[in-house]
């Protein structure tokens, strides 16, 4: 009901303008058309308002009442420019809205002067500068749209004066500071949003008091403290959202007393201690988002009385005692996640009766017993996941014989029998795992023939049957894991097929025969693991086609022949293994161009002739060389000493001669180098390395001595002048180092990267060659004016050594300087190689970059198809990228002041957060780095290089594995689950923060802990003073900023934690990294280089229906 107070107010607007003498319409027009002044019209929107129309009343987004203006609708006119207050002049303007638009500047405080204004909307538009506190004296104010917009400041303590306001929205900006007490004065607020921002100190119990409110939303801001136990007064809240900040406590039980509460979402917070079962009070209860905190206790039973909720999450909690059998007189519920907690006990049958059951996930508990049979009988099922727990039995045999399932995750368990013929029985199951369990038997033809399928995870059971040809029909399948097994008999070429597999695993079976050259067919194949079978027969060449492949192990089988030169070519390749096979020839000196190898295993076959020196290019060898147990002859190469990182070398049982190179005392990494049963002579090398080692590695070798196995007559004494500088360094710190963990090769889902969901975004232009105008239409980009290639061939004199600033791994940037003298930057992708199948990095670039709009991330100026050359055309950057300046070589010695290295960090974490809060769906980068951000003229930071960026669409994809980022930056959860979250940008950005602070390279030889995480952690452990860690180039004279970076460090820390879950979001590390700088000096008045003021485009209303974890 309209309240008595605003009928008066319009009787009064509405009688007035009948009065004579008011201003006219012609008074009104020459206002409106100096409000037009201020404004850029794109679109041609408001070409109706000019004098030539002179009743503005027919004008575009005008309203009138007795030919008075009334009201202004300008939303989505596609406008730019400023706000002009000569609104302000028509006098009986009530309604005024411009949302959705690009309106910049501040906002005018002489908009105050618009007395009569009801409803003022400015959302969605690129406004900067505070909130003016002369909004507050607007007497009638009713309604107040702000979000997604760059304010920043405070909220103006004297909001509380909009006695009148209903709705006040705010959210996704740079707001600061706490929510103002006066806010109690809201006698007659409904709706409050405003998370997204920078809010912090205790939610206000004063809000308790609004009695009138429906709506509170402050997801996403820092606020801290309890939750006010005066919100148990708030009888009209239908929606309590404060998901992801930093409350702590319990959850009162008064919050039961909100009888009209249809959603609560404290997700993402520290709450702790127990649920309260007065929650069960809450009968509108529709959403009910508890996961992601402290919880401890039982699930209380009460909830069960929550008769209308729909979706129920507490997963992510500490949560004991067992699964209440009441959840199941929940009829209406959807959504039952309890994962990750310490459950136990059975799943109740009840549940298993809830006929609206959609997605249900019990995984990583501790719960036994079997799957109640009741779970067959479920029509909506489409999720159902209950891995990693205790379960025994069968699989209820009719399970997804009556629902559309999609994915169905039962893996980790103990369960035997037979897989359900009918999983796929309505051609929907996306993703099947029931690997590790004690199944047995033949692949049903159901899953066999389910060409739905995606990934299909059946390794480490006892299933038996061949591989069927029917697997060369399910064309959408990207994963296939059957090792572990035994399955028997051939590898039909049909395989060959399946082009999107990336991820084929057969091994520890019972194959025969030859691997079919079909298989080089599998240009998107990224692992390929047919290890321990009976194959044998020459390796087929074809396979050197598959120039994706990562990890490729075809070990311990009986393969003959000669290893081709061609498998040089797989220079993604960062695991090799073909020993314990009968190979032979020589070895190819083509290795020397698998630059990402970390392991490269072949001992065990017949190779002969020389150990190629090229061997000495793999600089990322990590884990092991093992060339042991061949006929290798003739000396050791020199160049093995430019292995710096190896941890394992074994050239072993072979007939190597000569000494031991001198080069081999610079292997500081070195825990095995077994030189045994050779023909090799001279001296040890003398280093630390060496002398821990066991005199075993070295038998074999009559003419061999040292301090491991016999004295050198006479005993040699490494003269000062050339032993390395390292050896006296660490000569005293000689011991074993263990390696707890070494990261390796990561696998892709490769998916053409997503849509950023922006209503701000501008189109990038597409350049043509001049006669080739080819569609693409699938990206949907449309063509506007632009340069054509012949102007970008002279802008570069024709893509000339000359013009290159930079080489990725799939091309190189060229500075293109432009007819006008503008510059901009080229990548040039190249058309073979390592990115044979150049066109998904392409789309993932443009795909990405394309519809991206934050001042933190590189700006794509547009596109181009030309025959082998494809372009992306972005932004240049003046001053390289981070990694650069930090560790590069340049003449004039850059040197970044901790001031400037601090805003670089938080512009890039700024970048970040945008991508993974404000895209939708949300991109995970993967491969942050510090040579992927880069600096402008004014050394802020874009974050760049897309080509590795993936949309995770959370209600579509069960996990992701992920193609692997760049060595030193690589979360230590990848080597184990493959799978890829928000999480491991964390953790890639904590490692460019501690190179930051430390000026070290991310990677580090063993000695000092085998990367910068484990050098930094060792030191902190050993108490090892700040100066030995802070880059000694910084000033560290200042005791603040000696604090504050003290402070980052610790930021740097939580995000570099070896337990996903411990990582902070990149929301909660902008607020720290704030928080450090606010610690150590006094916080900026005006807005600075440390004031957040980065725009975004989140809806921090409500979650996702349909939340779908990710696993880690």
């Amino acid at each position: 009901m309209m309240p008595k107070w605003r009928n008066f107010h319009f009787l009064v607007i509405f009688s007035s303008i009948f009065v004579p003498g008011v201003l006219s319409s012609d008074q009104d027009a020459q206002f409106l058309l100096k409000f037009k002044e201020g404004l850029v019209d794109f679109n041609g929107a408001l070409h109706n308002w000019n004098i030539s129309h002179s009743n503005p009343c027919q004008w575009s987004g005008i309203v009138c009442i007795n030919f008075q203006v009334a009201s202004i609708n300008l939303h989505d006119f596609n406008l730019s420019g400023i706000l002009s207050t000569s609104i302000c002049e028509l006098r009986f303007l009530v309604i005024f809205n411009v949302s959705r638009n690009l309106i910049s500047g501040p906002i005018p405080k002489k908009l105050a002067l618009c007395k009569h204004l009801e409803v003022l909307d400015l959302s969605t538009n690129e406004i900067h500068g505070k909130i003016p506190s002369e909004l507050c004296t607007l007497p009638f104010l009713r309604k107040l749209f702000l979000s997604e917009n760059f304010l920043y400041g405070q909220i103006p303590p004297n909001i509380g004066n909009l006695t009148a306001l209903e709705e006040l929205v705010i959210y996704s900006n740079n707001l600061t500071g706490t929510i103002p007490s006066s806010i109690r004065m809201f006698t007659n607020l409904r709706i409050i949003r405003a998370g997204l921002n920078f809010l912090s100190g205790q939610v206000p119990v004063e809000l308790g008091y609004c009695s009138g409110l429906e709506i509170l939303g402050l997801a996403q801001n820092r606020l801290e403290g309890f939750l006010p136990r005066e919100f148990g007064g708030l009888k009209n809240l239908t929606t309590l959202i404060l998901w992801q900040n930093l409350l702590s406590g319990e959850i009162p039980p008064e919050i039961g007393n909100c009888s009209k509460l249809e959603m609560l979402g404290l997700n993402h917070n520290a709450f702790g201690g127990s649920i309260p079962g007065e929650l069960g009070k809450l009968s509108n209860l529709k959403k009910l988002y508890l996961y992601t905190n402290q919880f401890t206790g039982v699930i209380p039973s009460e909830l069960g009385s929550c008769e209308n909720a729909i979706e129920i999450d507490l997963s992510e909690n500490r949560l004991t005692g067992y699964i209440p059998a009441e959840l199941g007189r929940i009829e209406t519920l959807r959504l039952l996640h309890l994962f990750e907690n310490l459950l136990q006990g059975s799943i109740p049958r009840e549940i298993g009766e809830l006929s609206q059951l959609r997605r249900i996930d019990l995984s990583y508990n501790n719960l036994s017993g079997t799957i109640p049979p009741e779970f067959q009988n479920l029509t909506s099922m489409e999720y159902l996941e209950f891995s990693n727990n205790r379960l025994h039995g069968t699989i209820p045999p009719l399970l997804g014989g009556n629902s559309n399932l999609t994915v169905l995750d039962l893996s980790d368990n103990n369960l035997f029998g037979t897989i359900p013929v009918h999983l796929c029985k309505y051609e929907k199951l996306v993703f099947l795992s029931l690997g590790s369990n004690r199944l047995f038997g033949n692949i049903p033809h159901g899953v066999k023939s389910c060409k739905s399928l995606v990934q299909l995870w059946l390794g480490s059971n006892r299933l038996t049957g061949t591989l069927s040809l029917e697997f060369s029909e399910l064309l959408n399948l990207s994963a296939l894991d059957m090792n572990q097994n035994r399955f028997s008999g051939p590898i039909p070429p049909e395989i060959g097929k399946i082009r999107s597999l990336e991820i084929l695993i057969l091994s520890a079976n019972y194959f025969i025969g030859q691997i079919p050259p079909e298989i080089g067919g599998l240009t998107e194949l990224v692992s390929f693991n047919i290890s321990w079978n009976q194959l044998s027969g020459f390796l087929p060449h074809e396979l050197a086609n598959c120039t994706k492949l990562q990890r490729l192990d075809l070990s311990r089988n009986h393969f003959t022949g000669i290893f081709a030169d061609a498998f040089g070519n797989l220079v993604n390749l960062e695991q090799l293994k073909i020993s314990d096979n009968h190979l032979t020839g020589t070895i190819p000196k083509s290795l020397g161009h698998l630059s990402r190898l970390t392991e490269l295993q072949m001992g065990g076959n017949n190779f002969s002739g020389y150990i190629p020196l090229e061997l000495g290019q793999l600089t990322s060898l990590q884990i092991a060389l093992n060339v042991s147990f061949n006929a290798l002859s003739g000396n050791l190469p020199t160049e093995l000493g430019n292995l710096h990182m190896l941890v394992y070398l074994y050239l072993n049982n072979n007939e190597l001669d000569g000494e031991i190179p001198s080069s081999f005392s610079g292997l500081p990494s070195l825990l095995v180098c077994n030189l045994s049963n050779n023909n090799l002579m001279g001296p040890l090398p003398y280093t630390p390395a060496f002398r821990r080692m066991d005199g075993s590695n070295f038998l074999g070798n009559s003419e061999l001595c040292g301090s491991s196995i016999r004295a050198c007559q006479p005993s040699p004494v490494p003269p000062s002048s050339t032993e390395p500088s390292w050896v006296t360094k660490y000569r005293n710190k000689e011991k074993v180092i263990s390696i707890s963990a070494i990261v390796v090769g990561f696998l892709s889902l490769a998916a053409t990267a997503g849509i950023c969901w922006s209503v701000k975004m501008r189109r990038p232009v597409i350049i043509y060659s001049e006669g080739q105008k080819e569609s693409v239409t699938s990206l949907h980009y449309f063509p506007k004016a632009g340069v054509t290639y012949q102007e970008l061939l002279r802008a570069t004199n024709s893509f000339s050594e000359a013009s290159v600033i930079g080489s990725g791994a799939c091309g190189t940037v060229h500075k293109a300087v432009m007819p006008d003298g503008s510059i901009i930057a080229v990548k040039k992708l190249k058309p073979h190689g390592e990115c044979s199948n150049i066109d998904s990095s392409f789309r993932a670039e443009i795909s990405t970059l394309g519809n991206i709009r934050h001042r933190n991330i590189v700006k794509l100026y547009g596109f181009c198809y030309h025959q082998d050359s494809n372009l992306i055309l972005y932004e240049y950057m003046a001053n390289g990228s981070l990694g650069e300046l930090l560790h590069g070589s340049r003449e004039e010695s850059y040197l970044l002041d901790w001031n400037t290295r601090y805003n670089i960090a938080l512009g890039a974490a700024e970048g970040l957060r945008y991508l993974h809060y404000d895209c939708k769906p949300q991109i995970i980068h993967r491969d942050i780095k510090s040579n992927n951000i880069l600096l402008d003229e004014e050394l802020e930071a874009h974050v760049g290089d897309f080509g590795l960026a993936k949309v995770i669409d959370l209600s579509n994809s069960k996990t992701m594995s992920a193609v692997a980022g760049s060595y030193g930056y690589i979360a230590p959860e990848y080597a184990f689950t493959m799978k890829v979250t928000e999480k491991c940008d964390i953790y890639s950005f904590g490692v460019v923060l501690l190179e930051l602070i430390t000026g070290q390279s991310p990677v580090q030889p063993l000695d000092r802990g085998g990367d910068l995480v484990n050098w930094v952690r060792r030191s902190m452990q050993n108490t090892t003073p700040a100066s030995y860690i802070f880059d000694s180039r910084l000033d560290l004279s200042s005791r603040s900023r000696v604090e504050e970076m003290s402070l980052v460090l610790k930021i740097a820390q939580f995000c570099t934690s070896e337990s996903p879950f411990d990582r902070p979001t990149m929301k909660e590390v902008i607020a720290m990294m704030i928080e450090a700088r606010l610690s150590s000096c006094s916080f900026p008045s005006t807005p600075t280089s440390e004031t957040p003021l980065h725009g975004n485009t989140s809806f921090e209303g409500e979650l996702p229906s349909d939340r779908q974890r990710q696993h880690s």
